[in-house]
């Protein structure tokens, strides 16, 4: 395909590694923002403004290496405005569940939420049952069991797992327990608390076949009205719970949306100032492009918004000529010079996704340029640039042109003779058929044959006796016709006369009438003699 070529993809999608990639290029981008991820956090985050000069530079696919490296330890949960530029409680409750909804592989249709759930239980009921609250006969043991295995401890579709089926029994009172103790290490009001407890048990012991599994989570996540503050009061519990287990990480990219609506610029400021201090362990990184910075955000927040947001600031850099030729190196391995050879910086700029789009333009230009000199021609037009890169192929037959050009000395110089321009011969095509005016050599037209047509037998007026006609005669090939075997072997009344037929035979024909009809027969389709 024309359009299948090394330099195709252009944009990458948070959340997928990158096909292709080099470390050369933001390099120092990606280390800053990996320390800051692996640094242990006890009690605070950071909030990451991450910035390129312009689209282009390689924000998203250094969040997806980034998101790779730390997927096992961290939590990315990837924001998606809604109409480009609204971003709220519900919102990202919606995100959070997403990406905890997905599956987990060869589990039988267990997602990451039931392994969340059970470590919270686990986790939340080991100080219960080291203080004898929670009685236990084999209190060490069973210390030992929530500790290194809260997953199988906790398995509610296990029949052997005695701790999760004592717990189904007794979660009326051992939830609101269980409650209090997540609100005490979460720093958060008990109400929200209690609510995911709730929410995720009855997630956690419904059968992974049920159909209503996942849409009963979801009717119970958005049973809040979102104008009196409570659906952020719920986000902030399930983040804060969420950080109890594993590191997570919010992450804002694309928001261009935000260019054209600096008022929900505002309110996310305000949104994100607001969950990072209700949920300190907290890590958002926030990515833009300077020209929405500049006119979206910094007109509208005050200096203490824009302090939270800009808490660290991380810059995205030009590509120089070594970082240019490695880039091209991931794409096409040995050809980076070659092809940067054949870019024009001044129009591609010097960002990824401009150098990338001009190394697709020059890779299809050469490769119809190399097409061309297989086929003997070159394409029209061709830049001289391009053609000069290949050489040109040698005419090995030029015929003057019937009406050749003449070209005229000037009125002081000395006579010449009329130059003839040679032209290449053209190349001879085979003769389109009788009939085809539109002839294409490349694809051989369809022949119908026509079907034989025979000419009816004209009617014989019969006196009073019924002569039968003779049966069809294939007349397409000539008959091999044998003098010693006669054609007409079986009497006339058997070629009359069906084999199986009750009807009485008829009368006996008229000798002379039949004898009459036979010559006209052979007179008008027979060759040779009975």
């Amino acid at each position: 395909m024309a359009n299948d070529h090394p330099f195709q993809v252009l944009f990458e999608t948070l959340g997928r590694l990158p096909v292709s990639h080099t470390d050369a290029v933001n390099r120092q981008a990606y280390e800053i923002l990996s320390n800051i991820l692996t640094v242990p956090v006890e009690r605070q985050g950071r909030c990451v403004l991450l910035r390129a000069p312009r689209a282009g530079h390689g924000k998203t696919h250094l969040l997806s290496r980034i998101q790779h490296q730390l997927g096992s330890t961290h939590e990315f949960i990837p924001l998606h405005p809604a109409f480009g530029c609204r971003i709220d409680a519900l919102s990202v409750i919606d995100d959070a569940l997403r990406r905890l909804l997905r599956p987990l592989p060869a589990s039988g249709g267990l997602c990451v939420l039931d392994l969340v759930t059970r470590r919270l239980f686990a986790s939340a009921l080991q100080p219960l049952v080291a203080s004898g609250e929670v009685p236990c006969q084999d209190r060490e043991g069973a210390l030992a069991a929530l500790r290194a295995r809260p997953i199988e401890t906790f398995d509610f579709h296990h029949p052997n797992a005695v701790t999760a089926h004592w717990a189904r029994e007794n979660f009326e009172v051992l939830g609101q327990r269980l409650s209090m103790e997540l609100a005490q290490r979460c720093e958060l009001p008990i109400r929200e608390i209690s609510f995911w407890v709730n929410t995720l048990f009855r997630f956690a012991i419904t059968p992974v076949e049920n159909p209503g599994r996942v849409a009963t989570l979801a009717a119970s996540a958005h049973s809040v009205d979102p104008g009196n503050g409570m659906a952020m009061e719920r986000l902030e519990a399930l983040l804060g719970l969420l950080s109890l287990l594993t590191r997570v990480v919010l992450v804002a990219d694309d928001l261009e949306g935000f260019s054209t609506d600096d008022t929900a610029a505002l309110r996310f400021a305000a949104f994100l100032g607001s969950l990072r201090q209700s949920v300190e362990r907290l890590d958002v990184i926030l990515s833009l492009n300077m020209d929405i910075w500049q006119s979206a955000f910094v007109p509208r927040l005050s200096g203490g918004l824009a302090d939270r947001l800009s808490e660290v600031v991380i810059e995205l850099t030009p590509l120089n000529k070594t970082e240019m030729v490695a880039l091209l190196e991931s794409r096409v391995p040995g050809l980076g010079d070659r092809v940067l050879e054949r870019i024009d910086l001044n129009e591609a700029g010097t960002h990824a996704r401009g150098l990338i789009r001009a190394a697709g333009v020059a890779w299809l230009r050469a490769t119809a340029v190399d097409a061309a000199a297989v086929s003997g021609h070159h394409p029209e037009p061709v830049s001289p640039a391009v053609a000069a890169a290949v050489e040109k192929p040698e005419v090995t037959a030029a015929v003057p042109d019937p009406s050749p050009e003449i070209v005229e000395s000037a009125p002081d110089s000395p006579v010449q003779e009329p130059v003839l321009v040679e032209r290449e011969a053209p190349v001879a095509e085979p003769a389109p058929f009788l009939g085809q005016e539109n002839y294409t050599p490349a694809v051989e037209p369809p022949i119908l044959w026509p079907a034989p047509e025979f000419l009816p037998t004209p009617p014989v007026e019969v006196a009073s006796t019924p002569v039968p006609e003779p049966e069809p005669v294939d007349f397409s090939s000539p008959p091999q016709w044998q003098p010693a075997a006669p054609v007409f072997t079986p009497s006339l009344e058997s070629i009359s006369q069906p084999e199986e037929s009750s009807a009485p035979p008829p009368p006996p024909p008229d000798t002379d009438r039949v004898d009459d009809l036979l010559r006209q027969f052979r007179e008008r389709y027979g060759r040779g003699s009975l």
